[in-house]
């Protein structure tokens, strides 16, 4: 796989994506999601000029982090977080994707103010309220984020959200943009990041009002599991 084509390609499909909807491309984060990616291609991916990186698992992140595999960009942890994976995260990276229990805020609280942080974080939205899928239900969305942002040593930036694999993504991103719309209005000022739109579909959540575009494989190719 020819990672600079892969994201010039993808430049141009989110600028015409953006145009098509009345958009500027400079708000959407491109996002390379780095699971099971090796140092090197993520180097390559940094030289290519994506804005930011994501790692879905902690003991990868905390493997890959000495070898200065993300440096230079910012930092997101995207994946699932159980509580005991939290500390190798506080801190260390710029914002936390699918923060959806009381118990994980907890953590991150108690952990950011041990450190002096003020770690910034999303809330997971199981938006399609998927049985084996984590996330906060569509119906207690408001309420769960009213408490993440109260809570010390947490920034709350916004939510993100992944449709059902084998369903059009349309009503879903739709839903995700009103639950947004509506938790902005009567939030803090910071509560600006919808993390919706991956390799099959971020043309449509960009239309949708998506910030963050989590791009693996149409960068990286098919994942090789090491």
């Amino acid at each position: 796989m020819d990672i600079t084509a892969a994201v010039e390609d993808i430049r141009r499909r989110i600028g015409t994506a953006c145009r098509s909807v009345g958009r500027d491309a400079d708000e959407i984060t491109l996002l390379a999601a780095t699971k099971t990616r090796s140092a090197e291609e993520i180097r390559t991916a940094v030289s290519a000029g994506v804005d930011a990186l994501g790692e879905n698992r902690a003991d990868e992140l905390d493997r890959k982090y000495p070898l200065g595999a993300y440096e230079g960009l910012p930092l997101h942890f995207i994946g699932a977080l159980q509580t005991n994976k939290a500390k190798l995260l506080v801190g260390r990276v710029d914002l936390i994707h699918s923060v959806d229990s009381e118990h994980l805020l907890k953590t991150l609280s108690r952990l950011a103010l041990e450190r002096g942080v003020r770690q910034d974080v999303l809330v997971g939205v199981n938006i399609a309220s998927e049985a084996a899928k984590s996330g906060v239900a569509p119906d207690r969305v408001e309420a769960f984020c009213d408490l993440a942002c109260r809570t010390e040593g947490l920034r709350l930036r916004g939510l993100t959200a992944i449709p059902p694999a084998l369903e059009p993504p349309e009503r879903h991103f739709e839903l995700a943009a009103d639950l947004f719309s509506r938790i902005k209005s009567n939030s803090p000022d910071g509560f600006d990041t919808l993390s919706i739109g991956m390799s099959n579909d971020f043309e449509t959540a960009i239309a949708y009002g998506s910030t963050v575009v989590r791009i693996g494989r149409a960068i990286f190719g098919e994942r090789i599991y090491r």
